[in-house]
């Protein structure tokens, strides 16, 4: 079966990848498909990972920021001066507000919610310097109304279905009317994404239930625009971005999904040195200071943006979840980082889905190039080292620009997985194209040069034009000594009178005999042949035809098979003299055997062996089809010299040409020295009688040479 028409699978399968993984990422967050959630699972995890490290570089943030922090240790020292416990009365609040204002806090934002008031006890009450007792609740209320929009209450709520419209509406869950005297309002919701991490904020919340409207910026948000001098009221919101302009300097644009959410720049943690943080006692105390007539003289909160919020151990205290810097840490940190991020201009921006299709684009071909044109662990390498080179990439470019370039989908979508399935091709379908050249190959060349031949990169078994040295051997007296068999094979049927079934078993044991013979010969030649790095093209009945420079190329390829010519006579002759021992141990045997009355053994025949050379260009490849027999061979006038001085070789000689000896004396000079020259002679299918030399192989018939000779 021809598997041609697999060759342009591996492009089709790269073109499949890439429409499969765009396809995923279009579809990655449609419910219809969960499952297919995991790339943009690794993407939030290599987000984190360049979070950290710009976390680690230590990039600039607000000088304003401030936060004072209810905590364990504060409410026991609360308790124990005051006697309350949790929720505290609102009249501690209170007098916090009316210490920060004092100061000239710029705002004050709580990250608590006041949604219901508390009943009045008197041990809450406050006694104001007029002698006027107000209520925990009314005290607190005063104070906002005292400190007016620089204070900034939180809003909460949730998504649920209108009975009225059946839409899906979000439902704030509101300060207590008595506090929003004058006080702005902001949302403190954190919403994590699906492993539970908090990487993005929504940036405003959108009361669109019947007869209320409303749009609840996130805290972090209305700090930043209040030092910024932006009105978010004037908030350009398109699809995909808000666009918020400061009194001065540049717009900011704040890339958000469909849900209104935009990626935090997590440059700060909740207890940041960088950060003017102070304890709830600590303010509480300053103001007791200051009520005496002993106010701080270091305006600690002096224009500062400043976050109120719990940092207590208890389930109600404070709001406990993952971000990219910590599996666990107080998300009141958020509003912190987001007003930061605004002030300083430090917003992240998101490579564009055109980007990302590009980028999927490139990474899919880049695999399957890569795959393609190297050896295997060469290509694995250089994919590995694309990916880390990529990785390296988006990491510097967020460090240095805060671009998060797509990571999931061009590594693990395209890369991995084109260089993977082009691998797999390259196993299954390369594997069966090397297992056909091994097949060809293997029983006419050595096994080192098959191994060879299926590791070079650039094999070609097609037809072309190369300079080789072709050899001919051909085993003498084979036709006579096949007659001799034959003719004594009929003779022993005849005298024995055999018939049927008996002769024909003695004639096949006499040809297999005869096989024998020949293929000891033969395969003692082509042994010796593929030793020497020559490529056994065929044989011929009684002859053997190789040549060497080809298909690996070998610049000494006359040398290479005049030496293998040379060890093949020789070991001709080593076969001869051991046959002809056994024939003499045959005929002492066989004196016994006529006296017994047995038939004598045969004589093993001692044949020779003719041998033609020659070298020039040819036409090399396979001959042949897929379908039929495979012949890697060549042809053309060189080698039809070569067969033509092997007729001329006799017994026992090797007879080269002139291109053979003209190689011999460039590469061996003393290999050619033992070449003697014949006289030209009449070659058939040759006009003029070609130049031709004799090997001398046997040792006696090369004396040493004398110095000076």
């Amino acid at each position: 079966m021809s598997w041609r028409w697999l060759k342009p699978v591996p492009l089709i399968t790269t073109l499949s990848i890439v429409v499969v993984v765009t396809t995923l990422r279009l579809l990655v967050n449609s419910p219809l498909f969960p499952n297919w959630r995991f790339l943009m699972s690794v993407e939030e995890d290599a987000f984190d990972w360049r979070m950290r490290g710009l976390y680690r570089s230590q990039p600039p943030v607000a000088s304003n920021l401030a936060a004072v922090f209810i905590d364990d240790e504060t409410l026991k020292i609360i308790n124990e001066r005051y006697g309350f416990s949790w929720p505290l009365p609102r009249q501690l609040y209170g007098r916090m507000v009316r210490e920060l204002t004092a100061q000239g806090a710029k705002v004050i934002g709580f990250d608590i919610l006041f949604d219901s008031a508390h009943p009045r006890h008197t041990n809450t009450d406050v006694t104001l310097p007029n002698g006027q007792v107000l209520g925990s609740d009314e005290f607190f209320a005063r104070e906002l109304a005292a400190a007016g929009p620089r204070v900034v209450l939180a809003v909460m709520g949730e998504s649920m279905m209108d009975p009225a419209t059946g839409a899906l509406v979000w439902q704030p869950l509101l300060p207590n009317p008595r506090f929003t005297n004058g006080v702005r309002l902001a949302h403190i919701m954190s919403e994590a994404d699906a492993d539970g991490i908090t990487r993005r904020a929504v940036a405003f919340h959108e009361d669109t239930g019947p007869h209320r409207s409303g749009r609840y910026w996130m805290l972090g948000l209305v700090m930043a625009a209040t030092e910024l001098g932006m009105d978010l009221s004037q908030a350009e919101i398109d699809r995909g971005r808000i666009v918020l302009r400061p009194a001065q300097g540049p717009a900011r644009v704040l890339q958000v999904d469909g849900k209104r959410r935009f990626l935090v720049n997590w440059s700060m943690t909740w207890n940041d040195p960088r950060l003017t943080k102070i304890s709830l006692e600590e303010v509480l105390d300053m103001d007791a200071a200051r009520q005496a007539g002993q106010p701080v003289t270091n305006a600690l909160f002096k224009d500062k943006l400043v976050v109120v919020g719990s940092i207590g151990t208890g389930n109600n205290l404070s709001d406990i979840g993952a971000t990219p810097l910590s599996k666990e840490t107080f998300l009141v940190s958020k509003h912190w980082n987001l007003a930061s991020q605004l002030i300083t201009h430090q917003l992240i921006k998101e490579a564009p889905l055109g980007l990302e299709i590009v980028l999927i684009i490139l990474m899919s071909f880049a695999g399957f190039i890569l795959t393609w044109v190297a050896r295997p662990w060469l290509a694995t390498l250089a994919v590995m080292a694309t990916l880390a080179g990529y990785l390296a990439l988006s990491y510097f470019v967020f460090i240095r620009a805060l671009y998060v370039l797509p990571v999931a989908t061009p590594l693990l979508g395209a890369l991995l997985s084109c260089h993977f399935a082009a691998m797999a091709y390259r196993v299954v379908f390369e594997q069966k194209e090397q297992r056909r050249i091994k097949g060809i190959f293997s029983k006419v060349v050595a096994p080192s040069i098959v191994n060879e031949l299926l590791e070079s990169e650039h094999l070609s078994l097609g037809g072309a034009q190369r300079r080789v040295t072709v050899y001919f051997a051909d085993v003498r007296g084979f036709t006579q000594y096949t007659d001799e068999v034959q003719r004594q094979a009929e003779e022993y049927v005849r005298q024995h009178q055999l018939t049927g079934h008996a002769a024909d078993e003695y004639m096949d044991a006499r040809a297999e005999e005869l096989l024998a013979t020949v293929n000891l010969y033969l395969s003692t030649v082509a042994g010796i042949i593929k030793d020497h790095g020559g490529t056994l093209d065929k044989y011929m009945g009684d002859c053997v035809m190789a040549f060497w420079g080809a298909p690996q190329p070998n610049p000494r390829h006359a040398v290479s098979c005049v030496r293998a010519a040379i060890a093949a006579q020789s070991a001709i002759y080593r076969l001869n003299q051991e046959r002809e021992r056994e024939n003499q141990r045959r005929q002492a045997e066989n004196a016994k055997r006529v006296t017994a009355k047995l038939p004598p053994l045969p004589l093993l025949p001692l044949l020779r062996l003719g041998s033609g050379i020659n070298t020039g260009m040819v036409t090399v490849g396979l001959m042949g089809s897929e379908d039929h027999l495979f012949n890697y061979t060549v042809f053309g006038r060189e080698v039809n010299l070569a067969s033509r001085l092997e007729g001329i070789s006799g017994h026992g000689k090797i007879i080269i040409g002139q291109g053979t000896y003209e190689d011999l004396k460039r590469d061996d000079p003393a290999l050619a020295a033992i070449c003697i020259p014949l006289a030209p002679m009449p070659v058939k299918g040759f006009q003029e009688p070609v130049a031709i030399y004799e090997v001398r192989w046997k040792p006696e018939e090369n004396p040493p040479r004398t110095a000076g000779a």
